[in-house]
């Protein structure tokens, strides 16, 4: 019998139809909530194609490489997709989804789901190599089928079987056919962690509409973190969730993908007790087979449906450096400011701009070589110990030994260096701080300049600029000199040692900080001000603090009070409206694309004081205290009070380290831009492409390459040539997201002993101080500001990085622990400019550490002491 009930289905039938189906029917004779189906044979599919005679091509595709691949798999997959089926099989088809709907009219739609014969092993589950299909009706049925059955020789599924050794000559194609759920709500859910493996916790992935958008890479899911032993939330991640797969296409629409509305993108999609249910179920499916599960399930009409279940299949960090030859560590200056792997065009732009040696781009994280570490360090240190200090960019120096036989290439090198940038290093020694702001018009200009393509603009703004040219249109290479700060606060750093050593942590911090001039402490000021603004009419502050952020723009335009408050914030976007969250990645919508994160800050800011936003005043105050004590200390010392030679000096290696970590920051603030220009001009002809139907949907073209993105342009690639390429790179990027970047590729670090660990009855977490001081109060969760903002004064946000926009909340807290960081990194720098506590490095603070937790922030030894739990605010 070619079709079969799905009921009727058990594991035994395996081999007639396929992983997926058998699984499907034990669960559904076992009680699960399974939506109804029948099954067509694995045997109806290799009769079809013995029909079509294809085996010559077949064979051509044992041992072939890629465009043999490509060619011949084309060929087959058109000679099943055009063929029709035989009529017996045709006819049989017909009644059983006849039989499936009977009596329920024409609004029930099927889905048609591929269930290979080497499906839902647990070595190698296929996801996603298969053909499913959606709002399948009558009419289209048998083409699905068809669909299903061709995709069994997609290059990738050949590759995918070749990879894990199975012989296609062995794999058969059976094809379920199930009435379609129509999910207001979908996801995933794993019994154990299919990243490291640990099986005390489960991981529940959830977003809006049908589960395709989730698998698909379309949509970052809400993601939840549950204790297996009692199922309680150990973390909860709500994403910005901008698409969903409708769960009903009405007559005349063509796209299934469609915008979730505003006030639904950072709502939980999954409640606590639907959450709850979800996992139950997914623990049953796994009492019943036996080993962990990978369960896809849906929500429609407040009943839950269970779609599949098959055995996880477990990664690791590893896969992210197989095939990798030399060492490489992370590049920290890129790697602490998001957490997530480049986009494929993203990646394409940080290449344009690299150098030819010393860095490279792996699976979406920058890293750099350890070989040329060891050339450009002239320490007798091992190559572990080189990339570990450089990991962890601590301000304190390593205590190695020189190499010497590095010294004479090196200060050659170091020589040439010099001579090559003497000329602007003497340019930006005494710049003012309004000195960049004609790198501003330079921007626009690239941005308006269409024979300008986006793959050439930080080649032109960033590594092109003629040598008489004003510094403002250099603002990269500005960022470069700038490190000539390094050596003045190591100087400052021997100058306290020597002269007042009790001194040293407190001066130096205090001493090379100060935010007067700083742009992104500016763009805290700003915010403080558009708060101030608001204040002022009941009315837009209602709307602030009673509306999401999402809706609040919208409101502000239509209340006729909001005049002056949205001038300033026209204002403000004038200024600031090129950053953004995860600044270097092009995905990343700009502040001026969305204010809705801007007013988010303000309405932060609404609650602050004074007291709390004098940041600058503070820490003037305590550097006058500061200098004070040290011109009384330094008076013991034999000469200094006739001459306060030593002060002077301590005083100008200070005011040298501060204006040059300023200009670091400014520069920043300016050739990142770059990025913003090329974001600009990317959806510009996304727009086209869509337009044009040479794209579907937004958000693809940053899973292409520019390469790819001009042959769109030029009509030499269509859709059809880049959709598979779409999909796999999304799916390819969920997964390494989900991975997370190692820190050394080619060898191991040695692990540092400074994860959590239990002092009394508290919970310990160790990092690295960044800014010194002790600090304690409540926690609060942020895992990106652009879903959620909301932080009450004197709060300690806990965030997995921060980069410029995360400043805003700076201004609100009370103190800062950050998964990822280092002494000069964003939080570090800032943290010190406003004069509160912060830890770095903290690994796994934002799953540790719970919204609501006291904690006790002791910055000057880098601990994070959990002093109670609490109740999420």
């Amino acid at each position: 019998m070619d079709i079969v009930r799905l009921d009727e289905v058990r594991a035994t039938d395996r081999a007639r139809v396929g992983g997926k189906a058998a699984n499907l029917g034990e669960l559904l004779a076992s009680g699960f909530p399974v939506p109804p189906g029948f099954v067509i044979c694995a045997e109806a599919s290799a009769a079809y194609l013995e029909e079509l005679d294809l085996g010559a091509d077949l064979r051509a595709l044992e041992g072939a490489d890629a465009a043999t691949v490509a060619t011949h798999s084309a060929h087959v997959r058109r000679r099943i997709e055009q063929a029709e089926l035989p009529p017996p099989l045709a006819t049989a088809l017909r009644e059983a989804h006849l039989r499936l709907l009977a009596g329920r009219g024409d609004e029930v739609r099927c889905a048609v789901r591929s269930s290979a014969t080497a499906e839902d092993l647990g070595a190698a589950s296929f996801a996603g190599q298969h053909g499913t299909y959606y709002y399948v009706d009558a009419e289209h049925l048998s083409k699905r089928v068809r669909q299903c059955w061709a995709s069994l020789w997609s290059p990738e599924a050949i590759s995918y079987r070749a990879t894990h050794g199975i012989d296609s000559r062995s794999v058969a194609m059976a094809v379920v056919v199930q009435e379609m759920i129509p999910a207001e709500v979908a996801g995933v859910t794993f019994t154990l962690n299919p990243v490291t493996g640990e099986r005390d916790e489960l991981i529940v992935e959830s977003c809006w509409g049908m589960g395709a958008a989730l698998v698909d890479g379309r949509v970052s899911p809400d993601r939840f973190v549950l204790r297996r032993e009692d199922l309680a939330v150990l973390e909860r991640r709500i994403a910005d969730k901008r698409l969903m797969v409708a769960p009903r296409l009405e007559a005349d629409q063509q796209a299934r993908l469609e915008t979730v509305p505003l006030d639904h993108r950072t709502r939980e999609s999954l409640g606590p007790g639907d959450l709850r249910l979800v996992a139950e179920w997914a623990l049953r499916a796994e009492a019943h087979f036996g080993q962990p599960q990978d369960v896809e399930w849906a929500w429609s009409a407040g009943r839950f449906w269970l779609l599949q279940s098959r055995p996880v299949t477990v990664v690791g960090r590893e896969e992210v450096g197989r095939g990798i030859c030399g060492r490489w560590v992370l590049f920290k200056p890129i790697a602490e400011n998001f957490t997530e792997p480049l986009t494929p065009l993203s990646e394409d732009m940080v290449r344009s701009v690299m150098p030819p040696a010393g860095l490279r781009v792996i699976r979406g994280w920058v890293y750099l070589d350890v070989a040329v570490l060891e050339w450009l360090l002239p320490f007798q240190a091992s190559p572990e110990e080189l990339a570990d200090h450089v990991y962890s960019l601590s301000r304190d120096g390593p205590d190695w030994n020189l190499d010497w036989s590095k010294l004479p290439p090196l200060l050659l090198a170091g020589l040439a260096g010099f001579l090559v940038c003497a000329v602007p290093l003497a340019r930006v020694r005494a710049l003012p701080d309004s000195a960049l702001d004609g790198g501003r018009d330079l921007a626009r200009r690239l941005a308006d300049d269409d024979s300008v393509a986006p793959e050439q603009v930080l080649r032109q703004f960033w590594l092109l600029p003629s040598i008489f040219a004003p510094m403002a249109h250099m603002p990269a290479i500005v960022n470069l000199c700038s490190a000539i700060g390094f050596p003045w606060l190591h100087a400052l750093r021997r100058l306290l040692d020597r002269w007042v050593p009790d001194f040293r942590e407190e001066a130096e911090v205090l001493l090379s900080s100060g935010s007067e001039g700083v742009l992104s402490a500016e763009m805290g000021r700003g915010i403080v001000a558009l708060a101030a603004t608001a204040r002022r009419s009941p009315r837009v502050r209602g709307i602030l603090e009673g509306e999401t952020a999402e809706r609040a723009l919208a409101a502000l335009r239509a209340e006729p009070e909001a005049g002056p408050f949205l001038e300033a914030l026209a204002a403000f976007l004038a200024q600031n409206g090129h950053r953004a969250v995860k600044e270097f990645e092009l995905r990343s919508p700009r502040f001026e694309e969305e204010p809705s994160v801007v007013l988010g800050m303000v309405r932060n800011a609404l609650g602050l004081g004074p007291a709390r936003t004098d940041h600058e005043g503070r820490a003037a105050q305590a550097r006058e205290r500061l200098a004070a004590r040290l011109r009384e200390s330094l008076a013991a010392l034999p000469l200094e009070r006739a001459t306060g030679l030593r002060f002077r000096l301590i005083l100008a290696a200070a005011e040298r380290a501060r204006y040059y970590l300023k200009l670091r920051e400014n520069s920043r603030f300016y050739h990142i831009m770059g990025p913003a220009i090329v974001r600009s001009k990317v959806t510009r002809i996304e727009a086209l492409l869509i337009h044009d139907g040479r794209l579907k949907c937004k958000d693809d073209v940053f899973f292409l390459t520019f390469a790819e993105l001009s042959g769109l342009q030029a009509g030499r690639l269509g859709w059809l040539d880049v959709e598979d390429l779409v999909r796999e790179r999304r799916i390819e990027h969920i997964r390494l997201s989900k991975l997370g970047p190692r820190k050394t590729i080619g060898f191991e670090l040695r692990p540092r002993p400074r994860h959590a660990s239990a002092a009394g009855d508290n919970l310990r977490l160790e990092g690295r101080g960044a800014s010194p001081g002790r600090y304690q109060g409540r926690a609060r969760i942020i895992l990106d500001p652009t879903v959620d903002s909301r932080i009450e004064p004197g709060e300690v946000l806990v965030a997995p990085y921060t980069d410029p926009a995360w400043t805003p909340l700076f201004l609100t807290a009370g103190a800062a622990v950050v998964e990822v960081g280092s002494y000069l990194s964003h939080a570090g720098t800032v943290a010190r400019e406003f004069g509160m506590p912060c830890v770095v490095d903290v690994p796994e603070a934002t799953r540790r550490i719970r919204s609501g937790d006291l904690l006790d922030v002791d910055a000057d030894s880098g601990r994070v002491c959990v002093l109670e739990t609490g109740a999420s605010p």
